[in-house]
């Protein structure tokens, strides 16, 4: 097909046959969009990001009420939250690799 209408010219029929199975990679293959944000950090995952909005509840919790008990384990349990989220890392996660040596 691409040979034809090429005429013989070499460059021409790569170029159209390159062009064509790029049309046929864009049209076949969907595209994702991922986005990532500066002030998210790969190894924060969700127990960490749990962690933290606790004790962020917990300080408002204590202004209020002046007892300060809660924001202090909570802030505890925000330096343990690194700790325990390294065990459901695998080997494989160059990130989690980092963050256990």
């Amino acid at each position: 097909m691409f040979q034809y209408s090429s005429d013989g010219d070499l460059h021409l029929f790569a170029d159209s046959v390159v062009s064509f199975v790029g049309k046929l990679v864009d049209d076949s293959i969907p595209k994702v969009i991922v986005r990532t944000f500066p002030n998210q950090k790969p190894w924060v995952d969700k127990t960490i990001r749990d962690a933290l909005s606790a004790r962020t509840a917990a300080y408002n919790e204590g202004l209020t009420s002046g007892n300060m008990e809660p924001y202090k384990s909570a802030s505890y349990g925000v330096r343990r939250a690194p700790k325990s989220s390294q065990g459901s890392c695998t080997s494989t996660d160059a990130f989690c690799s980092r963050r256990m040596s």
